[in-house]
């Protein structure tokens, strides 16, 4: 009698041995010749091919009626999905193509002026390429068909899928999925209290809960929908299961790593006259080592009209907040963020984390973020049913009555910015109607790129004295120097914008704006500091606006160095886009501009821009 422990490790070392022959006998019988590095010979003869898969095949009758007599259990299908695997290969492709660039040739010997530039032409085509690469894995299964009178939909569906635009994908994937229901997605780290939070706000206990991570799938709870539960899975399949099995397919305990490969769960709760049409998602946790989770969430959030972010009351702010809080912003979402635990804490702290969040969110997303301080735990049930009354119902409705609107904004950003991609596509594309990546615009982005970091990073150390001593001679005080320094700040913001785009008329990316009072100031100087002399003036704004000031710098150098990285990674997208849309028929491609150009009203087209929102 074999104990468990012998069982799984006899089934990892079988599975090994299996997994390793059938690797090899694929390599071998696929090897083309044509490889720059070769790896074999030559193909492996179609006869020695035969006989190697006959032999895996008995291998296979062997390996199973051993498990079976020794009543190993063994998967019905992979934990893999091939296109993560390949995916996560690229990804670890993209770094090692990165090591082309000169930088990390320097040290096995001197690079002259020729030689940087061809490694860095080099790094830069193989990086966008393994890019495209990863947006064709990406473009998997079919994507729902726009609602019925939704042209623009449609036609952004058409012109994705014919192009191959694979970061377009998930954005058309959710105005085609929208339902007239309000979205509501719950987002945060591993164990912020997520599902405790939502079974709280519907005052039962659905969703499991635990100090580790929980939530494997994305699950939806609609309200005013038959109690029912739904599992909609990867291969298209939908299954009604009864309710009490909800735990064992969402949990991480029940479905680890999702092996069941499920795509999203639905719930229906039944009657929430405070919540009427609403859709509570409850997404993995970031943060956690799952990576399936993790994508899960974030590809949750274009259908979302409302982002509850929640932070542990006790936990710090941490980079992960900051960037899913501007994901939620991004996908034209609306923001509450949620102190969760707050009974841990005593009232003071939580005041003070409030206060905290407030600005270090606002600084960073440049809104006014609202924060609330809530708790799950029965005793505090009182407070969260007068919050849920007083704050999330009227937002509800509110969002309900303006879900039209917001639809048809979100249909008019993403056709411009597919007209953008097409467009550049067309400027691209060789006489013979096939693309070819020209390294010289990725070379001269790499380069503006470098230099405006370098003139942000002088803006953050040189700014506040500089500033300071202008002030000083013209006297100022507050409300100057922050005028001062916002129009510095602008200045450097546009020539940013100027150096990276000096063509791109529709680059409408918004620039992050110099927060002023993003930092308290203390008390201006008084009136009888005009007439010290400047030395003197100079050393009383350094004491009192001067520490401000440098926090001021560095938050909106911090803020311009993110959206720089953003700015030329979405152009390098663009660059990869128009790779893939160059192939096309230049005749195609051209109509097909022409028609997105009309649907919008602008360009040469002398159409109607189309109304999205009318079908919906």
């Amino acid at each position: 009698m074999l104990s468990d422990n012998q069982r799984r490790h006899l089934a990892q070392s079988l599975a090994h041995i299996e997994q390793t022959l059938t690797d090899a006998l694929l390599l071998g019988a696929q090897a083309r010749g044509d490889e720059v590095f070769p790896r074999y010979q030559a193909p492996l003869p179609a006869a020695d091919a035969a006989a190697l898969q006959a032999a895996l095949r008995r291998l296979r009758g062997s390996l199973r009626r051993f498990l079976r007599a020794q009543n190993i259990a063994t998967p019905r299908h992979g934990e893999l999905d091939p296109r993560w695997a390949l995916d996560t290969q690229i990804t670890l492709l993209r770094n090692v193509a990165l090591e082309l660039r000169p930088a990390h040739l320097a040290g096995f010997g001197a690079l002259d002026e020729n030689g940087a530039a061809a490694c860095r032409a080099l790094a830069a085509e193989i990086g966008a390429l393994l890019e495209g690469m990863q947006d064709g894995l990406r473009m998997q299964g079919t994507l729902a068909q726009p609602a019925p009178g939704d042209t623009l939909g449609a036609l952004l569906l058409e012109l994705v899928q014919r192009y191959r635009l694979g970061e377009y994908r998930a954005r058309v994937a959710a105005l085609a999925a929208r339902s007239g229901r309000v979205e509501v997605a719950v987002v945060g780290r591993v164990s912020s209290g997520k599902s405790s939070l939502l079974n709280a706000l519907i005052e039962r206990a659905l969703l499991p809960v635990g100090v580790v991570p929980v939530t494997a799938v994305t699950t939806r709870l609609l309200a005013d929908a038959e109690p029912a539960l739904e599992l909609d899975y990867l291969d298209g399949r939908r299954e009604q299961r009864p309710l009490d099995e909800l735990a064992q397919h969402i949990s991480e305990q029940g479905n680890p790593g999702n092996r069941e490969r499920l795509a999203e769960v639905r719930v229906g709760l039944g009657a929430l006259p405070w919540a009427a049409q609403a859709v509570f998602t409850d997404t993995p946790g970031l943060g956690a080592l799952q990576g399936h989770a993790r994508a899960a969430a974030l590809d949750y959030l274009p259908r979302s009209d409302l982002g509850l972010l929640l932070i542990d009351a006790s936990a710090t702010l941490t980079e992960l907040e900051r960037d899913l809080a501007q994901a939620v912003l991004d996908s034209g979402a609306a923001l509450r963020v949620l102190l969760t635990k707050s009974d841990l804490v005593d009232s003071d702290a939580v005041r003070e984390q409030r206060a905290y969040l407030a600005c270090q969110l606002g600084a960073a997303l440049n809104t006014t973020v609202q924060i609330d301080a809530l708790s799950s735990v029965p005793a505090r049930r009182d407070e969260l049913r007068a919050w849920r009354e007083r704050e999330l119902q009227p937002l509800l409705a509110s969002l309900h009555v303006d879900a039209a609107a917001r639809s048809q904004t979100r249909s008019l950003s993403l056709a411009r910015l597919v007209l953008s991609s097409l467009r550049l596509a067309a400027r691209e594309q060789n006489p013979g109607g096939t693309a070819t990546l020209d390294s010289a615009p990725l070379l001269a982005l790499d380069a503006a790129a470098r230099t405006q970091h370098r003139a942000i990073a002088e803006f953050s150390e040189r700014a506040p004295a500089a500033l300071l001593q202008r002030a000083a001679q013209a006297r100022m005080g507050a409300a100057a120097l922050g005028t001062l320094a916002a129009d510095v700040a602008h200045q450097l913001a546009q020539q940013t914008r100027a150096a990276l785009a000096p063509d791109a008329s529709e680059d409408n990316a918004a620039l992050p704006a110099f927060d002023w009072q993003a930092t308290p100031l203390p008390a201006p100087p008084p009136r009888a500091l005009g007439a010290l002399g400047r030395a003197w003036q100079h050393q009383r704004l350094q004491s009192m606006f001067g520490p401000a000031l440098e926090q001021a710098c560095r938050s909106y150098a911090a803020a311009l160095h993110a959206w720089l990285d953003a700015h030329v990674a979405a152009r390098q997208r663009q660059l990869r886009a128009g790779q893939s849309a160059g192939a096309a028929d230049p005749a195609q491609l051209a109509q097909d501009i022409a028609r997105l150009a009309a649907a919008l009203g602008i360009g040469t087209g002398t159409g109607t821009p189309i109304d999205p929102a009318r079908s919906q």
